[in-house]
């Protein structure tokens, strides 16, 4: 590798973009590489990395890395591309009244607000175009086992704040405590972020008597805490569902663990086995009629309500390129994609309206009149919906599909080939079913007469396929079937995921995400069933079956595998 580079300053003038930026499709010009680089990356995350340069400057620690081209008598810059362009608004934001009229009005009004901290002058590393790729792929791989750069934890994040912003959170308490106490890291049982949104929850924390600053988090109480993590984990294993799905709203969690809690001190007053200043606190808590505690529970709720109202406020954004968009009138939308979710959130307290189409849990259901439409979406402070704490909006257009009068190929949602490479396979005990419903799914066309039953008989399909796997390859009984199998989603993830164990070269990290996305679909599938307003597109259901082909084949492969095994025994 050559080695030679110099440390210089440029100004950013004397600097280009690079074209070539594997963040984005080529650029064909300066102000088309910007234009790419924006609605890759998004607005908002420029306009945030803008204001940060602005009032702070540049950081020395990553220093942008240029390579000069002599036909073109300027620097490219290979890393550092999101800073380069920032710094060119930031001097110039006139660059944008092509590409993104509002992020130059924002640039405006922040230009106006302060004193500049940055420079237009680049402090930079001056290198060979090899060097250059050596320099891009380390900081942009990832950890890549030790040669690049290694993102904190979020418990690591949280020791950070704590040990240079004084700043405390309830998780780094419970973990830091948990350790002193038990010897032991919580955070190899269950995740540093979920100990937050468990007792972080307002009603937990009241049950818990847990005051705004964590200063009265005894030992008593990590034993308790401790406790509940344990019934949460052991639920867990016993609903076969991650606990981050288990208990994946606030009122989840307030109902599973406030009980426990008051049973908990209810035990131990009986007992009689705590000091009279423990018992005191907790015969007000669980009695609830001393009015000396209400009011301070109040009080605290009002200031646990300001200091995080701020944080509530900022838990969503609207993502890239979610605005002025174009749908089709048979297309499933589902509007929490638009979404940037940056924290924990209460879905009982966000909404989602469209004037003219039907919202269903942030689905808009497909079939709906060609127009333009404008999605609302509204966070609110509590269950009264009366205080607004985070509202936006987006536009979207639905266009009327064209209808090609050429004859072609009838589309089913499972390829007919499959069915082919199985159908005569499936001699086998209740084969017969699967075989019935195979021919239907690769027969029938998503437009035809009885394409309305598609997602029926996709739900059964599936339901049978991957409960003969379980029963004939895994060997589980059907006790054990039904307690999986409660849900659909999870039993099915949870035969894929033995699937990856056995063969992890085969089933790779594109196919599992392919997998997750399938599944992910599978409870509006179900929905569309149980509930006449609720439908699922034809064409997410072919979705699904094509990123799972490759696990059903793999579990068709298995099943008549073991029935010639059988039939050999």
């Amino acid at each position: 590798m050559s080695t030679n580079k110099e440390y210089k300053i440029v100004n950013v003038s004397e600097i280009l973009n690079y074209s070539e930026n594997p963040r984005h499709d080529i650029g064909t010009n300066e102000l088309d590489t910007l234009k790419k680089l924006i609605n890759k990356v998004g607005s908002q995350y420029m306009y945030n990395l803008a204001d940060d340069i602005y009032k702070n400057g540049l950081l020395g620690a990553n220093l942008p890395t240029l390579v000069y081209n002599s036909k073109k008598e300027k620097y490219i810059v290979y890393e550092g591309n999101r800073r380069v362009a920032c710094i060119k608004f930031l001097k110039d934001p006139t660059i944008l009244e092509s590409i993104d009229k509002a992020l130059k009005q924002r640039i405006e009004r922040l230009i106006k607000t302060e004193k500049p901290k940055y420079s237009s002058d680049i402090f930079c590393l001056i290198t060979s175009e090899e060097e250059a790729y050596t320099i891009m792929e380390r900081i942009h791989s990832g950890e890549d086992k030790g040669r690049g750069l290694k993102a904190w934890t979020p418990k690591e994040k949280g020791v950070f704040d704590s040990r240079l912003k004084n700043k405390v959170t309830i998780e780094l308490v419970i973990a830091e405590l948990f350790n002193k106490y038990f010897k032991e890291d919580i955070t190899n049982k269950i995740g540093y972020t979920t100990i937050r949104r468990f007792f972080n929850n307002r009603e937990v924390k009241k049950a818990l008597n847990i005051n705004s600053d964590f200063s009265n988090i005894t030992k008593d109480k990590i034993i308790l805490i401790k406790f509940l993590i344990d019934k949460a984990i052991n639920k867990s294993t016993m609903e076969n569902m991650a606990v981050t799905r288990l208990f994946n709203r606030a009122r989840e969690i307030e109902d599973f663990f406030v009980p426990l809690i008051k049973r908990y001190y209810q035990e131990d007053l009986d007992n009689k086995n705590l000091p009279e200043s423990i018992t005191k606190n907790i015969g007000e808590n669980i009695s609830n009629i001393n009015e000396k505690q209400m009011t301070n529970n109040k009080i605290l709720e009002k200031d646990e309500t300001n200091d995080t109202k701020e944080e509530d406020a900022m838990r969503f954004n609207l993502i890239k390129d979610a605005t002025n968009v174009t749908y089709y009138t048979d297309q499933t939308i589902n509007l929490l994609d638009k979404l940037e979710i940056n924290s924990y959130y209460d879905s009982n307290l966000l909404e989602m309206d469209c004037k003219g189409l039907k919202v269903v849990e942030g689905i808009i259901q497909p079939n709906n009149l060609p127009g333009d439409y404008k999605v609302v979406y509204k966070y609110y402070k509590d269950s009264s919906k009366t205080t607004i704490l985070w509202q936006d909006s987006l536009s979207f257009n639905i266009k009327a599909k064209k209808v090609s009068y050429s004859v072609q190929k009838q589309q089913t949602v499972l390829n007919n080939t499959f069915s082919i490479k199985y159908i005569e396979k499936l001699q086998i005990e209740h084969g017969e079913k699967l075989k019935s419903l195979m021919l239907f799914l690769s027969n029938e066309s998503k437009y035809g007469k009885y394409s309305y039953l598609l997602n029926i008989v996709s739900r059964m399909f599936l339901e049978y396929t991957f409960r003969m796997y379980a029963s004939k390859v895994l060997k589980e009984d059907n006790q054990s079937i039904d307690n999986k199998s409660k849900s659909l989603q999870g039993f099915i993830d949870y035969c894929c995921n033995k699937i990856e164990q056995v063969e992890p070269k085969k089933f790779i990290k594109h196919i599992q995400r392919g997998r997750r996305d399938a599944t992910s679909k599978i409870e509006l599938l179900q929905k569309s069933i149980h509930y006449f307003d609720v439908s699922i597109s034809n064409e997410d259901i072919q979705i699904m079956f094509t990123n799972l082909n490759i696990y059903l084949e793999y579990v068709f492969d298995k099943i008549i595998e073991e029935s010639i095994q059988s039939v050999g025994n």
